[in-house]
């Protein structure tokens, strides 16, 4: 507790008085802290006398490693849905997206994004193979003085990998690399979330038209909140892998489709996004979660497959669908519906903008087309024409209110 209190302590100060750059410097010392930690602590786990030969085990298919495991039949539904989790719900973290607008040109955040996810799948080599060093790792010929990490004790293979399959000068490196990270994506998450709530809640909701300095003030201070927040929930949850991960799912069940449509498709408006995120929110909290100790309202269903053991060789096994996923599509093809039909009736039917309670929709300077209000595309002078001689001419053939001379040629 006392060294969570102290990184969290370190991790504000610089946060607070250096903001977006003291975060960016300290995570470019932060990953050389943990590129040479890992690596230099590998080659030392796995020579170790202890650590056989990590391609000896095999499953029981004589071929596979069995370090690479196995998914059992009825395991495919939440192996699937995890790995999409993974896979998709770290895309609408605001710390990432915090960092590509910061860019100073397009180019540049791309690159950043790519070379990003280059050195994330670098990185993931050393962890990958401390699992490995692990599994084939005979713990009772080492200082560890329980059995082979399992079950809730598997969480901590890689300090337990540090600590007693390498010297101790090379276990300080490991172990700092490890710190390094999580101070990385502490900072991190600090800033980006409260930078969200100064901007979004306290200027435009509360403090309409206030001064920077006052947001920066408040800044601070959400910063603070934030901070002993997060604080207390890593002393009190033991398990951050497991909190980790949860953010990353309601990430991807609810933001995930939203960010999606609002990049790949231009219809996309407030109400499909109300809508979609309440009904995502009421779906996902209503299947029940273990970490948050809610019960399950109600279930997708289950995969069920046999496992025989030796006791019951016709005992079956009950897996999760992918329920996640699921709830994600639901939450998309809602967005998809309600925006669709909220742009046929303000765009093309002509209903009256008094009933756009969300103010998403107003008419161009021209008077005649209704568009949306705020739009991800920028305006050039030949794409306005072309949208309103398209606009134009859908709502002729629609509503057939514009005669052909109100038609305009663009070339």
């Amino acid at each position: 507790d006392i060294s969570i209190i102290i990184s969290a302590i370190i991790s504000l100060c610089y946060t607070l008085f250096g903001g977006l750059v003291s975060v960016a410097y300290t995570d470019v010392i932060q990953i050389f802290f943990i590129v040479i930690g890992l690596f230099l602590a590998l080659p030392f786990a796995m020579t170790h006398p202890a650590v056989s030969n990590i391609y000896s085990a095999k499953l029981d298919d004589g071929l596979t490693p069995a370090w690479y495991g196995s998914v059992a039949p009825h395991e495919w539904g939440g192996w699937m849905d995890h790995s999409l989790l993974c896979l998709l719900g770290g895309i609408p973290w605001q710390c990432y997206f915090q960092r590509v607008l910061s860019a100073q040109t397009s180019t540049r955040a791309q690159l950043m994004s790519y070379g990003g996810a280059a050195i994330a799948l670098v990185m993931t080599g050393p962890a990958v193979l401390f699992g490995a060093v692990a599994r084939s790792t005979d713990w009772s010929l080492t200082d560890y003085p329980c059995s082979a990490p399992s079950g809730d004790t598997a969480k901590l293979v890689m300090p337990l990998t540090l600590q007693y399959l390498t010297p101790p000068a090379v276990a300080w490196f490991g172990l700092g690399a490890i710190s390094a990270a999580v101070m990385s994506s502490t900072d991190s998450s600090l800033l980006s979330a409260s930078s969200l709530i100064a901007r979004n809640v306290y200027q435009k909701v509360f403090r309409a038209g206030c001064g920077e300095r006052e947001v920066v003030v408040a800044l601070w201070v959400i910063i603070l909140g934030n901070c002993i927040l997060a604080t207390t929930l890593a002393i009190q949850y033991k398990d951050i892998y497991a909190l980790f991960v949860l953010c990353g799912d309601f990430t991807y069940v609810m933001l995930f489709p939203q960010l999606l449509l609002v990049i790949y498709w231009s219809k996309a408006n407030t109400y499909g996004s109300v809508f979609s995120f309440i009904l995502t929110v009421i779906l996902r909290l209503s299947v029940g979660d273990k970490y948050l100790g809610l019960p399950a309202a109600f279930s997708f269903g289950a995969v069920t497959a046999s496992c025989p053991t030796v006791e019951d060789p016709d005992h079956m096994c009950e897996g999760e669908l992918p329920y996640r996923t699921f709830i994600m599509l639901i939450g998309l093809i809602v967005h998809i519906i309600v925006s669709g039909v909220t742009h046929l009736a303000f765009c093309l039917a002509e209903i009256d903008l008094r009933w756009d309670v969300l103010n998403c929709y107003q008419r161009d300077s021209s008077g005649y087309v209704v568009v949306l209000r705020n739009t991800r595309e920028m305006d050039s002078p030949v794409k306005s024409l072309k949208d309103f001689k398209n606009a134009l001419d859908t709502q002729a053939k629609y509503v057939g209110k514009y005669s052909k001379r109100k038609v305009v040629t663009v070339k």
